[in-house]
């Protein structure tokens, strides 16, 4: 729980500061998967957000059980905003997306989810300025030319 005011509070401290980003994507981690569900029609999935009041957040269970290696977790200090979208059906499908508070963690996010990566078959991880992605879907290719700016 710790993990989650944490997040919230530097979400809340970074949105009221300029942010400004080197690549044309801008918004929210959910914002972005949001627009990556409507677009590829994954809307049969559960989606996981950063936001307090989502339907479904993303607790620091949930990431502990993500991320199971002892000290995994401690990266996500820098996250912004994160989304996790995770198929309803039997697979390992599933896209998380974090945005970090600035291009300096960009490293530390990306090795993490390379690790959860390396345990999937057919999933990739992109970083895009301060947002990372890992993507595991049978549309990775389209999904990963969609996010290109």
């Amino acid at each position: 729980m710790k993990k989650l005011c944490l997040l919230l509070t530097l979400a809340c401290f970074l949105t009221s500061c300029s942010l400004s980003l080197p690549r044309g994507r801008s918004g929210s981690a959910p914002q972005i998967m949001s627009e990556l569900l409507s677009e590829f029609a994954l809307a049969e999935g559960f989606v996981y957000e950063s936001d307090l009041e989502a339907a479904l957040p993303l607790t620091d269970s949930l990431l502990a059980r993500m991320f199971p290696d002892d000290g995994d977790t401690e990266d996500l200090f820098c996250v912004v905003s994160a989304a996790a979208y995770f198929s309803k059906r039997f697979s390992e499908h599933e896209i998380l997306i974090f945005e970090v508070c600035d291009l300096s963690h960009t490293g530390d996010i990306t090795r993490l989810l390379q690790k959860r990566a390396r345990k999937k078959e057919n999933a990739v991880v992109i970083a895009d300025g301060v947002y990372i992605y890992l993507i595991c879907t049978d549309q990775n290719e389209s999904i990963i030319n969609y996010l290109k700016p």
